[in-house]
């Protein structure tokens, strides 16, 4: 009964995770849309500036501003979301921050691992 409990539980562990990777991966794609967004919309400010540099006023640029404020805003929210989806994740499979098991630093991306992993959880590269 213990091996289908460990297997039940690592079951739903890896739902939880795939889940919760999924849900983070669509969050960090948006905030870079948005940052993307912001960039080209810095970069037509500069032209206008620079295109009407002995006229310029800031009503010409004044849309693209509001834009701009409105997508810092839609980042934090989806920066909010994010940890809250990770502060989810910690509370139904509870914090790895009370997990005191010594681990074994990745090389190449950083991701603590178990002690006696052969591979990276993360990226899959060779632990020494």
């Amino acid at each position: 009964m213990a091996l289908v409990d460990n297997i039940n539980k690592g079951l739903a562990t890896i739902n939880v995770k795939t889940s919760t990777l999924m849900e983070a991966s669509k969050y960090k794609t948006q905030i870079t849309n948005r940052e993307n967004e912001i960039h080209s919309l810095k970069q037509y400010i500069g032209e206008m500036v620079y295109l009407n540099r002995s006229a310029f006023t800031l009503d010409m640029v004044r849309q693209q501003i509001s834009e701009i404020e409105a997508k810092y805003a839609a980042i934090e929210e989806l920066k909010k979301q994010l940890a809250e989806l990770e502060e989810a994740e910690k509370s139904i499979l509870g914090s790895e921050a009370s997990d005191n098991t010594p681990k074994i630093f990745c090389p190449s991306c950083g991701t603590p691992n178990e002690v006696g992993s052969k591979f990276c959880e993360k990226c899959g590269n060779k632990l020494e």
